[in-house]
């Protein structure tokens, strides 16, 4: 809520319902739906942000450190244990259930992230990162910098060793050109204007070879 580009954005209205509602409603008929945790911060302006997602959505709310996103994303792994988690920015209103499905079935014990924005040919606002949870808990936030501790996954392609990185990329690169994100007031309103989407953009992932990835 305290974003400096867009403040309280996460409640902005959008096409009738606050942005993070629309984020949620897509996954509204997944199976995915049980498991969704709204990650936000203690600071007292995200206050509204966690009422009406536990109230008015019925989505948990886990509450951590403001700045250190990569603190707050372990903690809530300590009270949301998984082999693997999937992190999905609030400010992607548009994002294809399908293909956050379809990238959920590429990940084993062979890879530590699949990504789909290694490269990128997906739209922003499509963004999907699956993490493995114990590679995710042995990040040393201390020694990151703070846009890596800020941009919780940044240090991935930032330092690609160890890690083992499986990429998705899109079929048809053009749609990295159309934009689904909301980080201005400017976006939300184009978006509301509407925006073409393929009929499925699991459709149109397929996974990228890159060198000593799996």
């Amino acid at each position: 809520m305290s974003s400096v580009r867009f403040p309280g954005k996460m409640l902005a209205p959008f096409r009738g319902r606050p942005l993070i509602a629309q984020v949620l409603d897509r996954f509204s008929d997944s199976d995915l739906q049980p498991r969704l945790v709204v990650l936000t911060s203690v600071d007292s302006t995200d206050d509204p942000l966690a009422d009406f997602v536990i109230n008015r959505c019925s989505v948990p709310v886990f509450r951590g450190d403001l700045d250190n996103v990569v603190l707050r994303f372990q903690s809530a792994l300590v009270a949301y244990p998984c082999a693997w988690f999937v992190r999905i920015s609030g400010d992607s209103p548009l994002l294809d259930a399908s293909l956050v499905q379809a990238m959920i079935g590429l990940c084993d014990d062979r890879v530590d992230v699949v990504s789909n924005i290694v490269r990128r040919t997906f739209p922003p606002g499509q963004s999907v990162e699956c993490i493995c949870s114990d590679v995710f808990r042995s990040l040393d936030s201390g020694s990151m910098t703070h846009d890596q501790r800020e941009h919780v996954t940044k240090i991935f392609y930032e330092q690609a060793q160890p890690w083992r990185v499986r990429s998705v990329v899109c079929q048809d690169p053009r749609w990295a050109a159309v934009r689904m994100v909301v980080d201005q007031i400017e976006d939300l309103r184009a978006l509301q204007e509407g925006v073409e989407l393929p009929p499925s953009f699991a459709a149109l992932a397929r996974l990228e070879a890159m060198p000593g990835a799996a």
